[in-house]
């Protein structure tokens, strides 16, 4: 299985990750995450190389971790720092990879490339979710059975709303995506795609309802996925009519990383404007986040997975509709940008 790896992905959230070591399989390689003494973030390959034990089974000690099988103990750097048997001589071998992580507005970020071309300044910018006095945001994590660029083909297609959600997140495809009323734009730089749609005069999706009371509005949602596997999507609602009632805003993220080549980590946050201070809805907004996906999308995915017994979408050449344009491009540029790493040296 072929990945981008010059690439942030994100391992996790920073709030999730305490005093004990997580376990990760990122781009089918194993990764122990854990924290050094003075909270910073370590990852490195879990796989210790004396008996090929999972290090993340063991103990922190300060800025080491030791192995659970034997005590060999790995610094932040990946080499073995300790070893209790014998003379206590360390083998020239005994080190697992590091790998660059930065914890960075809340997130982590791996680099499971080549570290020298790993610039936090490509980081994605996620400080709109760390504005406490305008936004309230959940986080979480689930793990898709999917492929995950057919995850990225969902999520830049809402369209398809009006059928798969149609009694959670949309609404039935004659009030959704009728002529008259709905719109799309599509745009694309560097390695940035987005998708913007417009439904206009729809009705409130039941998931929206405890947020926005009015019967109907205007909705919109702009999905951008950013290279390698990052998507956000900032959804808003509001009645031009009644400009009293104000506007809903609800900016998500959508941040992916291939476990391998039947599953994805999803690693999801959902903000909002209203009622910021209210668990309540911050249990509702988990609750349904994890019903649309767990309950109607995965399934979909899962099941057109099967059918295609490819994740290589274009070689069954598939028929294409006119809202396809974003997943179409995204799919294209990161065939690019795999190839383009593949050439180098």
């Amino acid at each position: 299985m072929t990945y981008l790896r010059n690439g942030w992905y994100c391992a996790g959230w920073g709030r999730q990750l305490g005093d004990k070591p997580q376990q990760r399989l990122f781009l089918g390689e194993p990764i122990v995450l854990f924290r050094r003494s003075n909270g910073a973030v370590v990852a490195l390959g879990d796989r210790c190389p004396h008996r090929f034990a999972p290090l993340h089974e063991g103990r922190v000690q300060g800025d080491r971790i030791a192995c659970p099988y034997h005590g060999l103990q790995f610094g932040a750097d990946g080499r073995c720092q300790h070893n209790p048997h014998g003379d206590g001589k360390i083998p020239q071998a005994a080190a697992v990879r590091a790998y660059p992580i930065v914890e960075q507005q809340g997130a982590l970020w791996i680099w499971m490339g080549d570290p020298a071309l790993a610039d936090p300044a490509r980081i994605l910018d996620i400080s709109l979710f760390n504005r406490p006095a305008e936004y309230t945001t959940v986080v979480g994590h689930m793990l898709v059975r999917g492929h995950y660029q057919l995850v990225i083909d969902n999520l830049l297609d809402l369209t398809h709303a009006a059928y798969l959600h149609v009694d959670t997140l949309g609404a039935p495809p004659e009030q959704m995506l009728a002529p008259d009323r709905f719109k799309f734009e599509f745009r694309e730089e560097a390695q940035m795609v987005e998708a913007s749609y417009l439904f206009g005069g729809m009705p409130t999706p039941p998931q929206l309802q405890p947020f926005w009371p009015q019967a109907s509005g205007d909705g919109r949602g702009v999905m951008r996925w950013h290279a390698p596997c990052n998507l956000s999507l900032s959804v808003s609602i509001d009645d031009p009519a009644h400009p009293e009632a104000g506007q809903y805003l609800q900016p998500s993220l959508h941040l992916l990383v291939p476990q391998d080549a039947q599953h994805t980590h999803y690693f999801f946050a959902v903000a909002r404007n209203r009622y910021l201070d209210s668990a309540d809805h911050s249990a509702l907004i988990e609750r349904d986040m994890r019903r649309a996906f767990e309950q109607e999308d995965e399934p979909m995915i899962q099941a057109c997975q099967q059918l295609m017994g490819t994740p290589a979408l274009f070689d069954l050449k598939p028929v294409l509709l006119p809202t396809d344009v974003a997943a179409v491009r995204a799919r294209r540029l990161l065939d690019q940008l795999i190839a383009q790493e593949q050439r180098q040296p």
